[in-house]
């Protein structure tokens, strides 16, 4: 079975087209996913420098693990939004959305991009008789946009059952990772790529310009752009207050019934689906990071779904994560009063492709100085107060996190191939592989000291605190950690 996600197949890693050595840059772009991409994409005629930089490979973080739904129904997101900011807000977000929908297609269109774009159905259901009136709310509110709403009482296919369901038209899917390839190559002749560059620590300086240090040398730049996952440097004892992180198990295998639709359940255990040629990738189990620890648990039961359902084993499994604010709402935009040129683009609540994509136009337009209709909507600054409650929560259940991880350092479910032991006085991680050759990490994350977990299932390093990854001999995989936790030596 491939841990890599359905994309990554038949992948190849770019040739490096890009300078040496990092230099001082006019606009400095962090991340090469879909956020970082559309920005540069919307800034690459401006007459400015501009260096993107990524810890990997461009395009190749959480934008390869996405499921790739380009699509505006999602969830009960124009509900919840009316009951915490009102109607006209909550329109304003559909606007959003319909606007990037737009984007990925003119910019496929005007580049010529062989993605596998194509438009599907999109269907929203639950199984839950509880959860009726919630379909009903959203179909009304979409009806009153003028959105075309039919309600159905069944999926085109049978293996997954609903009690009630609406479907909309206009929706689309495509491959990630080869629009993000073809945007890269586009943008090659206009701008600086540096990859496996590590972001480690942003400082304002009194000239007004940011140092950036990172794995590979110190340089400055005028303009920030913060397009990764997780806003590494932000705040980082108060962040995660304002949202959490999600866990979701993918699944994918070869049917022989494919078809060009989409659907996403609302109950409590999630139900995604969609294809990708004769593929049907399925999410499922979605769990709060901080409070399930068990990763390979989650894993086992999505598998073991996916087989009950579809009759057929997994050919692709793997996991992605997602960061979700209080209101639903992402952080879009200018992220410090006191340090204007400093920009981010974080918390898509699993609908990345649309969010990552305004995102990148929303700061491209402040950064030329452009009027976005969506800036106070996204607005990092905009009040939390209707979710205040939330904000309690998260950081209870973070802090509970943390102490458990210091408690409970061998859990039940490790196998005798993992512990956690001292070494010269340092709690450290010990996977040993089927080689019987040991790796051998320190078991602390460097981003705020929550101690790690063993995810068997992907052979990493887990931080349930923040979501960072690091790979069996401590190199990160994934942020907010800018360090990595590797000793030396490991035999």
């Amino acid at each position: 079975m491939n841990k890599d996600s359905i994309w990554m197949k038949g992948i190849q890693k770019e040739e490096k087209k890009i300078s040496e050595n990092l230099k001082d840059t006019d606009i400095l772009i962090i991340g090469g996913g879909i956020t970082g991409l559309t920005s540069a994409y919307f800034l690459s005629d401006c007459g400015r420098n501009i260096t993107v930089v990524d810890k990997g490979q461009i395009g190749m973080g959480i934008s390869s693990k996405t499921t790739a739904k380009i699509n505006y129904l999602q969830g009960t997101i124009y509900q919840d939004l009316e009951k915490y900011y009102g109607v006209k807000k909550s329109k304003l977000y559909l606007d959003s959305q319909l606007e990037a929908i737009k984007i990925i297609g003119d910019i496929v269109k005007k580049l010529g991009i062989d993605c596998n774009l194509e438009k599907v159905d999109s269907f929203l259901y639950t199984n839950d008789s509880k959860n009726i009136e919630k379909i009903d709310k959203e179909r009304d509110l979409l009806k009153g946009w003028d959105i075309k709403v039919r309600e159905v009482d069944s999926l085109p296919i049978p293996e997954i059952p609903l009690v009630k369901g609406i479907v909309i038209s206009n929706t689309y899917v495509f491959h990630p990772l080869k629009y993000l390839s073809s945007l890269r190559k586009y943008l090659e002749k206009k701008i600086i790529f540096k990859e496996d560059t590590l972001v480690q620590e942003i400082t304002l300086e009194d000239s007004g310009k940011y140092r950036i240090d990172t794995n590979q040398g110190s340089f400055y730049s005028k303009v920030v752009v913060v397009a990764c996952h997780y806003p590494f440097f932000i705040k980082p004892g108060f962040f995660p207050f304002f949202g959490h992180l999600k866990r979701e198990y993918v699944q994918s295998a070869k049917v022989d019934y494919p078809s060009n639709f989409t659907a996403i359940n609302i109950d409590s255990n999630l139900q995604s689906v969609r294809f990708y040629k004769n593929y049907l990738i399925y999410g499922s189990n979605e769990q709060k990071l901080a409070k399930k620890f068990n990763y390979e648990e989650g894993d086992k039961n999505s598998k073991n779904e996916f087989m009950k359902l579809f009759k057929t084993s997994p050919e692709y499994s793997w996991m992605n994560q997602d960061l979700v604010m209080n209101d639903q709402l992402p952080w879009i935009g200018k992220l410090d009063k006191k340090q204007p040129n400093l920009y981010i683009g974080t918390g898509y609540q699993a609908w990345g492709m649309t969010n990552g994509t305004i995102a990148g136009k929303i700061i491209s337009d402040e950064i030329l100085g452009n009027r976005s209709p969506y800036s106070s909507l996204f607005s990092p600054l905009r009040s939390m107060k209707p979710r205040f409650l939330p904000i309690i929560s998260n950081g209870f259940e973070y802090l509970k996190a943390y102490g458990k991880t210091y408690l409970d350092k061998n859990p039940n479910f490790y196998k005798d191939n993992v512990m956690i032991t001292k070494i010269d006085g340092i709690d450290c991680g010990v996977y040993i592989d089927s080689d019987q050759k040991k790796h051998i990490v320190k078991n602390l994350c460097p981003h705020l000291k929550c101690k790690l977990l063993f995810n068997s299932s992907e052979k990493t390093w887990d931080c349930p605190c923040h979501g960072s990854r690091f790979s069996i001999d401590g190199d990160v995989i994934e942020g907010p950690a800018s360090f990595s936790i590797c000793i030396k030596n490991n035999s």
